[in-house]
C-alpha cells in the first residue's frame, strides 16, 4: 500500500488549519504555505538550533520540504505548470547557467572511497525580540555515506551565533554586546554548544525522512534527465498516494538532492541539473558569493506556492560543483521583509574517502527542549 502523505501529515497540521472547520480559506492557504520549506536534514537532536523561515523554519531539508509542499497544494489546488521536454534555444537565463554547470560537473573526476563525505555549514537568520538587530544562528552538519550498504552516518555541531551583518553588530555592540539570547523558548549563545548530537544507522535517533531516495538505487539512476525524470516520478507514484502536480513537486526536491549532497555521479549530477534546468520560472541571478566569499554563480527555483521562500542554488563557476543554497523571502510580512535572506546552507567539503566516522553509536537522548516563552519575554542576556 502506498504511503498517504496527508495522513502522515495529519499531526503537523494546526487544529485551526482543518478542513473541516470555519476558518477561512485565505488563512489555512497561507500558514500551509509558511510551513513547507524546512530544509532536508538527517536526524537532529531537540537541542539544535532551527533555521528559521518566514512565520517559522529546509531542508536542510527537502523531504520534510516535499511533505509540507503536498498539503499546501492539495488543499489551494496551485502549482507551477508542468515542465515541458529538454530546455530549447528559448530558454531564459537560469536554465542557461544550470546547463553551463552541467557541462563542466560531468567532466570532474568520479572519485571512489568507502565514504561518501558531506560537511555543510547552515546559518538561520533571527531578529532578536525588542532589540534592532538580527543574528545569524550557526551549527555544522557533517555526513558519512555508504551508498551501497544504504547507510549514513550524521553528526550535528552548534557552532553559536553572532550578529548577522556588521550594521547588526553595531547594535549588538550598541546593547552591550550580549553573549545568550533567548528566541521562543531556546538559548542561543555566542560560544555555542559544540557537538549536540551524532547518529549512527541501527540507532534510536534512525528515522525514514519523506520523499528522500533510497541510497541503494543511486546507481540505477539514468543519466539522461528526460528518463531520470520518468524515473524519479515512478519511483514518487510508487510511494505516495499523490496528484500528478505534487509528484511532480517531490521529483524536483529528489533533483535538488542529487545536484547538491547525495554521492551522485559527475553523469548524475549533470542530469540533475538539465531536469532543474527545464523547470518553468527558473533564472539567474549571475555572479554572487557564498558565504565563506568564495564566487560562484547561482539560480533561483520558483516556489510551487507564492508566498512560500525562493530557493537559490549556487555553483562553482569553473568545476560546476554545488557550493550551497540559500532561502529568501518572496513577501514582507511577519517582521521579514521581500527580499530578505532566511538561512543558507555552505558545502565546505564533499569527497569520497576511507576515512570511517568517528562514532558508531548514538547520542544520548537530550530530553525535552526548554519550555516555550512569549516572544515579548524573549530577549538578549548578559
Amino acid at each position: 500500500m502506498k504511503n498517504d502523505i496527508l495522513h502522515r501529515l495529519t499531526a503537523a497540521r494546526p487544529a485551526h488549519l482543518d478542513p473541516s472547520r470555519p476558518t477561512p480559506s485565505p488563512v489555512r492557504e497561507e500558514e500551509l504555505a509558511t510551513v513547507m520549506t524546512r530544509p532536508r536534514a538527517t536526524r537532529k537532536a531537540r537541542t539544535t538550533p532551527q533555521p528559521r523561515r518566514v512565520g517559522r523554519p529546509l531542508v536542510s531539508g527537502l523531504a520534510l520540504a516535499t511533505a509540507m509542499a503536498v498539503a499546501a497544494l492539495v488543499i489551494t489546488d496551485t502549482a507551477p505548470e508542468k515542465p515541458g521536454t529538454a530546455p530549447s534555444a528559448t530558454l531564459g537565463s537560469g536554465s542557461r547557467v544550470l546547463l553551463a554547470a552541467a557541462s563542466h560537473v560531468e567532466q570532474q573526476p568520479a572519485g571512489s572511497g568507502t565514504y561518501w563525505y558531506v560537511e555543510e555549514h547552515i546559518g538561520s537568520l533571527r531578529k532578536v525580540p525588542g532589540k534592532k538587530y538580527t543574528v545569524d544562528v550557526r551549527t555544522e552538519q557533517r555526513y558519512w555515506t555508504a551508498a551501497a550498504e544504504n547507510k549514513q552516518w550524521s553528526q550535528l555541531r552548534d557552532l553559536g551565533a553572532r550578529p548577522a551583518t556588521k550594521t547588526d553588530e553595531a547594535a549588538w555592540k550598541a546593547g552591550g554586546s550580549p553573549t545568550s539570547w533567548n528566541l521562543k523558548g531556546e538559548t542561543f549563545t555566542y560560544a555555542g554548544k559544540g557537538e549536540v548530537q551524532h547518529d549512527a544507522p541501527g540507532g534510536t535517533a534512525d528515522t525514514v525522512n519523506m520523499g528522500d531516495l533510497p541510497l541503494r538505487l543511486l546507481a540505477t539512476l539514468p543519466t539522461d534527465e528526460q528518463a531520470l525524470r520518468k524515473r524519479l516520478f515512478a519511483l514518487a507514484d510508487k510511494d505516495y498516494n499523490a496528484p500528478e502536480k505534487i509528484l511532480d513537486r517531490i521529483v524536483v526536491d529528489t533533483a535538488v538532492q542529487l545536484a547538491t549532497t547525495l554521492p551522485s555521479t559527475p553523469a548524475l549530477r549533470a542530469a540533475a541539473y538539465r531536469l532543474l534546468a527545464a523547470e518553468p520560472g527558473v533564472r539567474s541571478l549571475g555572479d554572487v558569493k557564498d558565504h565563506t566569499g568564495r564566487t560562484g554563480y547561482a539560480v533561483a527555483l520558483p516556489s510551487p506556492y507564492e508566498p512560500a521562500p525562493e530557493l537559490r542554488l549556487i555553483f562553482d563557476k569553473s568545476t560546476g560543483m554545488p557550493l550551497g543554497t540559500e532561502t529568501v523571502a518572496t513577501r514582507g510580512g511577519d517582521g521579514v521583509s521581500k527580499g530578505e535572506l532566511l538561512d543558507y546552507t555552505t558545502i565546505t567539503s564533499m569527497k569520497w574517502t576511507e576515512a570511517a566516522p568517528p562514532f558508531d553509536t548514538d547520542t544520548k537522548d537530550p530530553g525535552p527542549i526548554s519550555a516555550p516563552v512569549d516572544e515579548a519575554d524573549a530577549e538578549a542576556v548578559r
